[in-house]
């Protein structure tokens, strides 16, 4: 299973905003949304970056 959009949900629940997530993840608003959507996934070699990203804010830490 695949549980990065359900990562960018939480993320947007505890930062407030689509825009903080993806000013985090420094991505471009729609492509949050799209990730959420499912119509498409980052670039794998992204994957796991944005993963631990998201689980920080999630969490409250900061990511390394």
């Amino acid at each position: 299973m695949n549980d990065f959009p359900y990562l960018l949900v939480r993320a947007v629940r505890a930062l407030g905003t689509v825009l903080d997530v993806a000013l985090a993840l420094n991505v471009q608003p729609s492509q949050v949304r799209r990730w959420i959507a499912g119509v498409e996934l980052p670039p794998s070699e992204r994957l796991g970056e944005y993963k631990a990203c998201l689980e920080a804010l999630c969490t409250g830490r900061r990511a390394a």
